[in-house]
């Protein structure tokens, strides 16, 4: 039997998803059951949406929670696009709020699919969690980092930023200081270890 939980304060968005479920599982003659979001835990798939305070909030380490459950994060585009300052949820696989319903059903068909079931997408190596202190950088300080783990020189990074090079220089010193990492091999290999999902 597959088990669903759903952590969505839209109540009309969950109630779709319900009625996805209830139809993909109809077609293939398959039990299901929805639990409350209180026991998301022993479900097999749980649908979630971001808390107000992602942003700042410790790690969430969502993929960590079990070996077998899939976790499918719900969000609008221009959010999942911040995430990639928090690895841990943007590794999840993701629903978002603007796609049509066809697109949605697709997606959850797959996820949902019994040879898939017990197998997570992507689970996230601990060692990158370390990169969500990054809540605390300032939104040029992140886009220096992007451009630096796509292989950028730091005076490539500057013309791309539009900002003369000493500045950059110093928005490095910031962030090597934030991530207590004492020299530039040491945030070469930093990125190369833990931001290769920056790489576009």
């Amino acid at each position: 039997m597959l088990t669903i939980a759903l952590r969505e304060k839209n109540s009309a968005f969950a109630h779709g998803i319900k009625i996805i479920i209830e139809k993909i599982c109809s077609r293939r003659y398959e039990p299901y059951q929805f639990l409350s979001a209180e026991h998301h835990d022993a479900a097999d798939i749980v649908f979630i949406s971001l808390d107000d305070s992602w942003i700042v909030a410790d790690c969430y380490k969502i993929p960590q929670i079990t070996t077998t459950q899939r976790v499918v994060l719900i969000c609008r585009r221009q959010e999942h696009e911040k995430l990639m300052f928090r690895p841990c949820l943007y590794m999840l696989p993701v629903i978002f709020r603007e796609e049509e319903i066809e697109e949605i059903t697709l997606k959850v068909a797959h996820w949902t699919e019994i040879s898939r079931r017990g197998k997570r997408t992507l689970p996230v190596p601990a060692s990158v969690c370390k990169f969500c202190t990054t809540r605390h950088f300032s939104v040029t300080e992140r886009e220096l980092l992007k451009y630096m783990a796509c292989g950028h020189s730091l005076s490539d990074v500057a013309l791309l930023m539009k900002i003369d090079e000493a500045q950059a220089l110093q928005h490095r010193k910031t962030i090597m200081k934030k991530l207590s990492i004492n020299n530039y091999q040491g945030l070469v290999r930093f990125i190369r270890v833990n931001l290769h999902f920056l790489i576009t």
